[in-house]
């Protein structure tokens, strides 16, 4: 992605220590979040850190103190929360008045005026983020007009070049047969959005990593035992679950699982499938339907995975992490290793 020039979205010290290794640069990068350390800050400013999303007014003093410590204008967007009706799973609604991100648009006003005389800090433009899983592209447009009305209201601050950072959160089907729009209705509607208030030259950032990534990774687990005497439903226990796919436990979220053992000639049959951590909720699929003759030590595979999933991976009950290979015509290489028993309590003293 980097080679093809896509910058990155990062929201702590060990992102940007990442994207620095594999780049050498932090220079097309934008550094959201609402909990900013000084530590981060500096390593981001001292690394040529593309942009800054302030999320509140409390970090304008510290941005500024640390711009001006390393002798640096550091070019800044400022995150809005706005309120435009998006229509998704409350856990990941990212704007609305009773939500934690952004500034109010009604404290907009006075926060801008503390970045424009922060003398180190350099206004660029807006961000707003309206959640994820956004099926209606109207709430994009909805929303950057109302970022463009704004912006165009105070243009008189802008000291850089003019962003409309859109955030992400565009749809992206897990079950198989959901609505599935191109990346292009989004962007036709972000820039209508824009257009209804600004006509001048713009540059839009957007943040679609579950778009991009979700779809292709998937998650193989290894049957073990069958129960049968559990009512309708058979279970099926595997070697994974809540530790290396918390979705369905936080999000209740689905996904398909099949089965990719060779020879499986049964009709399909409904079956639980569940973790194996000592939680009642550590169910991955709750009615998943897979073949009639599948046993223990078969295969199975749970698709849509590649966003959400290893980034939230955890050790609990000191379950070691599993290991993520690239798959591609060109052949397989290893991205992560798998931990062994050791590398579970590797820092502890």
């Amino acid at each position: 992605l980097h080679e093809k020039g896509w910058g990155v979205d990062v929201v702590s010290g060990g992102e940007m220590a990442t994207v620095q290794a594999v780049t050498g640069t932090l220079e097309n990068t934008l550094f959201n979040g609402t909990y900013k350390s000084v530590e981060e800050i500096e390593f981001f400013m001292q690394n040529e850190g593309g942009h800054i999303s302030i999320d509140n007014r409390y970090e304008i003093p510290m941005l500024e103190a640390a711009a001006f410590k390393l002798g640096r204008q550091q070019p800044v967007i400022m995150r809005i929360n706005l309120d435009v009706g998006a229509e998704t799973h409350p856990m990941v609604l990212t704007t609305g008045y009773d939500q934690q991100f952004g500034i109010s648009i009604g404290f907009a006003e006075e926060a801008l005026k503390q970045i424009y005389d922060a003398p180190s800090l350099l206004f660029s433009g807006i961000h707003v983020h309206i959640g994820s899983q956004i099926k209606d592209p109207e709430r994009y447009q909805k929303a950057m007009s109302e970022c463009a009305e704004f912006l165009y209201k105070h243009r008189a601050a802008i000291q850089a070049e003019v962003v409309f950072d859109a955030g992400g959160g565009f749809f992206s089907p897990y079950a198989g047969d959901e609505v599935d729009h191109e990346l292009k209705v989004y962007a036709d509607a972000i820039h209508t959005g824009i257009q209804e208030h600004w006509q001048d030259n713009y540059r839009v950032m957007i943040e679609p990593g579950r778009a991009l990534v979700n779809n292709p990774g998937v998650i193989l687990y290894t049957a073990g035992a069958l129960k049968d005497d559990r009512g309708e439903k058979p279970y099926i226990l595997v070697d994974g679950g809540m530790s290396d796919n918390p979705r369905p436990a936080v999000y209740g979220s689905e996904h398909k699982l099949f089965n990719i053992s060779s020879g499986k000639n049964g009709e399909d049959a409904m079956y639980a499938v569940s973790g194996r951590h000592c939680e009642s909720g550590d169910l991955l699929v709750k009615e998943a339907m897979l073949p009639s003759d599948t046993e223990s030590g078969d295969i199975l595979m749970s698709t849509s995975t590649g966003a959400y999933t290893f980034a939230m991976a955890s050790n609990y009950n000191r379950v070691p992490k599993s290991g993520v290979v690239a798959v591609s015509s060109s052949g397989v290489v290893e991205l992560v290793n798998r931990q062994s028993f050791q590398d579970t309590f590797i820092n502890d003293i």
